[in-house]
């Protein structure tokens, strides 16, 4: 990051956003991979999961509707935008959710810390000039 910094020219904050944007992405293909992994975790047989909606319909099912399908579940909790259309549908997803819900409130709340630290070190360092 160091490099890329020097080279692109960019302060010690835009470096910081730019890290913690790799990070989240990096954070939401894992978290997506452990919620499609979740869904195998059934107690009984006959119970429900999340993926049944998607894996119904063998014909019109693939591996990367399911995967862009647990992406979107997981970057929509983790932003705390929860649309409520994908959710556990037994009690193991729905600790899972919890606990993606718990790491996207962190999350979320470090970036809006970030962001308003940036802002104001970029407000400060111009209204000295």
């Amino acid at each position: 990051m160091k490099y890329l910094g020097d080279f692109l020219k960019i302060g010690l904050g835009f470096e910081r956003l730019f890290f913690f944007a790799i990070i989240f992405f990096i954070l939401s293909h894992i978290v997506a991979c452990l919620w499609i992994i979740t869904a195998g975790f059934k107690e009984e047989a006959n119970d429900l999961s999340w993926m049944d909606d998607y894996t119904i319909n063998i014909e019109y099912s693939s591996d990367a509707l399911v995967y862009f399908t647990s992406l979107y579940f997981t970057i929509t909790t983790i932003t705390i935008v929860g649309y409520g259309d994908i959710s556990g549908e037994n009690i193991i997803e729905m600790i899972i959710s919890i606990v993606i819900m718990l790491i996207g409130v962190m999350a979320f709340s470090f970036a809006t810390g970030s962001l308003s630290s940036i802002i104001s070190n970029y407000d400060h360092a111009h209204a000295k000039l």
